[in-house]
Parts: structure tokens; C-alpha cells; sequence
């Protein structure tokens, strides 16, 4: 299991040009919109920072990729204004709004970094030097904040880097992907993108989302108690601490088909590496058995919501599905036995009155702020971006990225992501304290089991 870490130093020196505001390429509303329930969660108001690499195109026949893709983000903004908009969140009711102004644009910037690409790994053994390859945010007179911002860094070899700020209040990983394939297709000289984006962010809102009139038998699924888990909340010895790292392991085929052969029936690769992971890091962490650990899991809810939501929808669509354990449980437990916890919160999240229940749920944090501090490892929010064609669908005529890199904050290091991998496998992504990780990567070894 190899890992690819970002926390050694590097030669790459970024020279950033001035921010251009690109703004879209014809005249779009003037308009302030409101966001859905999901849209408004405070834990979501984050920018995420990632970077998309690319390496030197096939063949020489990109000319002035920053053009290029300045002006496909300028035609992509007639579509998804929005995203050119300034957001807002109320004093009086904490809520966010959107204010759409055709002045209004998205902050990009062009750098240029002396090295190549190879000569560094293709970024794969990185540290916080990748911030130079990300956008600053961007100050606004008016007050608010940019939604989004982007970067295009050219490297000696032809090759180039694209980072992005962009709001997960604003879209979650299915509505981002939707719109860089929009600018992906602008790019190539369509002439609108294949998939027209809509807002349509009342459909999941508390007051609006239904269950059809329809009274669905049995007891409502029931969701964990926060306020419950966060008053037994385990401890580690290793933390609190400043001194984190983050690593993306590369997990095998093979590994996974290992990790599935211990477990009787059927397990999806999100199931078992999800439990590996969540059981690895508790047992890496020495969290004290008495106390509460918790697991969380972003599960898509497109497909249920009914009448459907319309293709085009870029908003947040998903909700957690949560598992508590004493942590002296899950570090004793047999991996099938976490799996069938995870396979449970799965299918209830996927029931429409979880949903509802989580909508009303949501509506309450906006009113009083659950305290529930992260950070201290008994946390794992898992989020899985291998379904949503981010390496080879999102191509400028480079032939697809060859590496993604979340930059996950410090101050967030409960979320793991699970990352597609070019040959097979999965690469996985966790912020640790230093001392733990070595012992984490022991743990994560099927070998070891």
C-alpha cells in the first residue's frame, strides 16, 4: 500500500499574474436567490480548494490554454451565473442568499512555475507549497464572498495545473463535476453545454420536500443523537495537536478483493474500505473505549426524491449517514460486523422520511449551532469522489487529469475522501497527527488483519 504524502519540501516557486474578474460572455439576471435547506447547513459553508493535473497534452495542439479557458469559463457563466454571484449569509435568520449582478464575475488568475511537472512527481509528494497553485480569496468591497475562484498554472513542460475555490453551499461534488464538464465542452467548441443547469434549490427544503401524501409503515428511521454522542465524545492521546499531516494511500485491487474475502456476502468497495478505514484510524489513534466515535457518509438522494429533481440540478443533494460505536467496540469488532452497521445507516438514508427528518434536523442548526467540536479523531466524515468522473471526463485536450489533490484544511482533518485511481483501486486521502500515521498505514495493511 503506497502513499502519496504532502508534507515534504518542493522547488516549485509560482509567479501569479493579476486577478482578472471574468464575467459572462452575455447578459445574465439580476437576481438574489435563495438556497435549499441542505445548501444553507453552516458545516458546509466551506471553500473547497482542489487541484486538477494535467500533463503535457499528446500532442502540441493546445494554443494559450489560459484563453482558452477563460473564455469557456466566460460562455459557461451565461449558464451558471450564479456561481459569478457574491454570497451572503443574514444576520437575523443565519440563512444564505445569493446576489446575481451581470457586473458580477469570477476572480481567475494565470501563474507560471519554471519547473516540470515530472520533475515534481506530478505533484504526488507534495507539502503546502500546492497552496501557491490555488487561488487567494478574493476580497469584495460590497461585502459577501466569491463563490468561486480558478487558477491556471502553465509549466515548463506544456503541462499546467487547474485549482479551484469553489462553495460547497453552492454545489456538491455531482453539481461540480456537471459544471467543469460544461466548460470542458465550451472549450471544445460546443456551442452550449449537453447538460443546462437549474437552480430549483426550494425543492429540498423542509417546508417544500414531500413524501406524496404517501404514510410509509414502520417506525421512522432513526437518526444518531449528536448532542448525545458529543457529551461522551472519545479522546486520543495524540490530540489536540498542531502538528498534522495529510497522506493519499493507495489502496490495490488486490487489497480491496483481500479485505472482501473476510467478510461473508456481499460488500460494495465503499462498504469495506469504509469500515477498514473507520476501524484503522480509531486503533491508530488509541481513542479511549468508553467514548464515542463517530462515522458519517455522504449517500446521494437524487434518485429518490420524488417528483425527480431535474438533471440539471447543481445543488447539494445528499444527506449523512451516520454510525455511533464505543470506540473500545469498533476497535474489537470483526470488520463484517462494522460493514453491517455502514450497509444499515446506507439503506435508511435512503428512505424519504430520514430525509425529511434531516431537512428538519438541518433547519434547526441554523437556529442554535450544535457544539460539537471535530479535530480530536473520533470524527470520520467519509465523502467519495470515484463516481464522479473528475480524471478522465474533465479534458481541455490534455487527455484527462493524471492527479487530483483535495486540499483539506487542518482544521477540518475529521473528512477522508476516496479518490478515483487511473490503474484499478482507490487512492485514499486522511489528515492524522503525525505520530499516528506510520501506525495508521500498519492498521490499513489486509496483510495485518
Amino acid at each position: 500500500m503506497g502513499s502519496q504524502g504532502i508534507t515534504s519540501p518542493s522547488p516549485l516557486v509560482v509567479k501569479k499574474s493579476q486577478v482578472v474578474i471574468v464575467k459572462p460572455s452575455k447578459a445574465t439576471p439580476d437576481v438574489s436567490l435563495s438556497l435549499s435547506t441542505f445548501d444553507n447547513d453552516p458545516y458546509l459553508e466551506t471553500l473547497a480548494k482542489t487541484i486538477y493535473v494535467y500533463a503535457p497534452p499528446p500532442n502540441d495542439h493546445v494554443h494559450d490554454p489560459a484563453s482558452l479557458f477563460q473564455q469557456a469559463l466566460s460562455d459557461a457563466l451565461v449558464y451558471y451565473y450564479p456561481l459569478a454571484g457574491k454570497l451572503h449569509r443574514g444576520s437575523h435568520d443565519h440563512r444564505l442568499e445569493l446576489r446575481c449582478s451581470p457586473a458580477q464575475g469570477v476572480p481567475f488568475v494565470r501563474a507560471t512555475a519554471d519547473c516540470t511537472l515530472s520533475s515534481l512527481n506530478y505533484l504526488k509528494d507534495m507539502d503546502a507549497d500546492l497552496y501557491q497553485l490555488v487561488p487567494c480569496d478574493v476580497a469584495v468591497a460590497s461585502g459577501g464572498y466569491n463563490p468561486l475562484a480558478l487558477q491556471i498554472t502553465l509549466f515548463a513542460c506544456g503541462g499546467l495545473t487547474l485549482a479551484t475555490a469553489l462553495s460547497h453551499s453552492l454545489c456538491d461534488g455531482f453539481g461540480a463535476s456537471q459544471f467543469f464538464k460544461a466548460l470542458t465542452e465550451l472549450a471544445a467548441g460546443n456551442i452550449q453545454p449537453s447538460i443546462i443547469p437549474v437552480w430549483e434549490r426550494h425543492r429540498l427544503t423542509s417546508n417544500n420536500f414531500s413524501l406524496n401524501g404517501q404514510v410509509e409503515e414502520g417506525q421512522a428511521p432513526k437518526l444518531v443523537d449528536f448532542g448525545e454522542a458529543c457529551s461522551s465524545v472519545a479522546t486520543s492521546p495524540y490530540t489536540p495537536t498542531n502538528d498534522m499531516v495529510c497522506e493519499i494511500l493507495n489502496v490495490t485491487s488486490q487489497e480491496i478483493t483481500q479485505l472482501k474475502e473476510k467478510v461473508a456476502g456481499e460488500v460494495t468497495t465503499l462498504e469495506i474500505l469504509a469500515a477498514h478505514v473507520w476501524r484503522s484510524r480509531c486503533r491508530a489513534l488509541k481513542l479511549s473505549p468508553n467514548g464515542t466515535s463517530l462515522f458519517g457518509m455522504a449517500v446521494g438522494i437524487r434518485r429518490i426524491v420524488e417528483p425527480p429533481l431535474p438533471e440539471g440540478y447543481y445543488g447539494n443533494a445528499f444527506v449523512k449517514a451516520n454510525v455511533a460505536m464505543k470506540a473500545g467496540e469498533l476497535s474489537n469488532s470483526p470488520l463484517s460486523h462494522v460493514v453491517k452497521l455502514i450497509k444499515e445507516a446506507k439503506k435508511a438514508a435512503l428512505e424519504k422520511r430520514y430525509v425529511l427528518e434531516q431537512l428538519r434536523e438541518t433547519e434547526k442548526t441554523l437556529k442554535m449551532k450544535v457544539a460539537c467540536e471535530g479535530g480530536n479523531g473520533a470524527f470520520m466524515l467519509l465523502t467519495d469522489w470515484r463516481q464522479l468522473g473528475l480524471l478522465d471526463e474533465i479534458d481541455f485536450g490534455y487527455g484527462g487529469s493524471v492527479n487530483i489533490i483535495p486540499l483539506v484544511p487542518k482544521y477540518l482533518p475529521d473528512i477522508c475522501i476516496f479518490l478515483p485511481r487511473k490503474h484499478g483501486g482507490v487512492r485514499v486521502l486522511v489528515t492524522l497527527p503525525k505520530p499516528v500515521m506510520d501506525n495508521f498505514k500498519e492498521h490499513m495493511n489486509p496483510l495485518s488483519l
